[in-house]
């Protein structure tokens, strides 16, 4: 397997940051294609519930403190 564009096992190692396990490696390329959407869907399904939540959060501040707690956090 390559590391051409849209390859599922480059996108996995870019996840990851390294060598995956052999036996990621060694799923036919629908499974791998099907593991790495998945993991897209769940990263992005984690960023909004963190947003949410921190917007929720930032909601229990009296509205004088948001922009400076925000500032701060970096929203």
């Amino acid at each position: 397997m390559t590391d051409a564009p849209g390859d599922p096992v480059a996108e996995l190692r870019a996840r990851f940051r390294g060598p995956l396990p052999a036996a990621v490696e060694a799923l036919d390329d629908a499974a791998l294609r099907d593991l790495a959407a998945a993991l897209r869907t769940a990263r992005a399904r984690q960023a909004e519930q963190l947003s949410a939540a921190t917007e929720a959060s930032l909601a229990q501040l009296p509205r004088l403190l948001r922009p400076l707690v925000r500032r701060v956090v970096g929203r």
